[in-house]
């Protein structure tokens, strides 16, 4: 059984990761063994994020710190979950890395590429094992696109547009998210996801183009032109919206067909045809991201879906994505 300790107890871990290590604890596969977070408010707090809620939900076995090198001190597991602030990721995931840990971390990977570099290194020379929370590629909405442009299913792909948009995230310790020097903004923490599941689908852009806008002061809306040999891709990431509730969708044209993504439901238009909802089944990608993660330590598996070289990339684009529009929307060509 896999010992778990949480570090960073905010929205994301009580929405989304809690419930699966309870989950996966019920199956006999994991352990969560303790919590750390600077403000100690977090452990007994309901929390609202734009994802949903997540309550405090802790069992009484579950040690709680406020400072994660006594944790470390006091308590014996095998990996870690990163759910702090992005300007944190590097140095502590590498310092977990270092004193033995497998780490699993909040995406976005960090701040910087050459800081990426640093942690897929680091987990090399001290041969533990490093994943990155880019979770839409455990999702079966997109794992059924992914399946129908390996298999052409459709034909060629034409132009796709991927969304996401919320209200602003200001629920997270100091205000973090709204501070781009902390996050990224809009374009490096929300926009990344669709960014990353773009490289996922249809490989390195050739070139690329981002206008952003500043409604709070950090890259608050993005939108992203990813240019391939043939087609393109426009990606739009918004967490401007206030009052809004949080939607996400797709749409991919292909040669045959048209793929749309919306309101949790996937429904194809054919050619001349008449629109069907495919074979699918709706799932937590959290859950199988982690599971994903919790069966490489138990059986050395490879990590073929989500290598963490490939979210370094990921930070790599949206770097180049941010250089564009800081050049005013300027198409640049991409060194893959």
């Amino acid at each position: 059984m896999i010992q778990v300790a949480i570090i960073g107890f905010g929205g994301i871990a009580k929405t989304a990761h809690l419930p699966v290590y309870q989950a996966l604890e019920k199956e006999g596969k994991v352990k969560l063994v303790a919590v750390c977070d600077v403000n100690p408010d977090r452990f007994t707090e309901n929390m609202e994020i734009n994802i949903g809620g997540g309550e405090e939900g802790l069992s009484e076995d579950v040690a709680r710190y406020t400072d994660w090198r006594e944790m470390v001190e006091k308590e014996n597991f095998d990996m870690v979950d990163l759910c702090v602030p992005t300007f944190l990721h590097a140095d502590l995931a590498v310092e977990m890395l270092e004193r033995g840990y497998h780490v699993l971390s909040e995406k976005p990977m960090s701040l910087t590429y050459d800081d990426c570099l640093v942690m897929c290194r680091t987990a090399d020379e001290v041969d533990r094992r490093l994943m990155v929370g880019q979770c839409l590629r455990f999702g079966n909405e997109y794992r059924y696109l992914k399946e129908v442009i390996e298999h052409r299913t459709f034909g060629k792909v034409l132009s796709g547009t991927f969304r996401r948009m919320s209200g602003p995230p200001v629920w997270g310790w100091d205000n973090w998210f709204m501070d781009e020097s902390r996050s990224g903004g809009c374009v490096l923490d929300m926009h990344i996801h669709d960014v990353d599941m773009s490289r996922y689908l249809f490989g390195e852009p050739v070139a690329v183009s981002c206008v952003t806008q500043e409604v709070y002061g950090t890259r608050d809306i993005a939108h992203s032109r990813l240019f391939y040999d043939g087609f393109s891709m426009l990606i739009v990431g918004d967490w401007s919206q206030e009052g809004l509730p949080f939607t996400c969708d797709y749409r991919v044209a292909f040669e045959k067909a048209t793929v749309d993504f919306a309101n949790g439901k996937i429904t194809v238009y054919p050619r001349g045809g008449e629109a069907y909802t495919p074979e699918w089944e709706a799932n937590n990608f959290y859950e199988a991201e982690i599971k994903y993660f919790v069966d490489m330590l138990e059986n050395g598996n490879e990590n073929t879906a989500n290598p963490p070289e490939s979210a370094a990339e990921s930070v790599r684009l949206i770097r180049a994505l941010c250089a564009s529009a800081d050049a005013g929307g300027q198409t640049m060509p991409y060194d893959k």
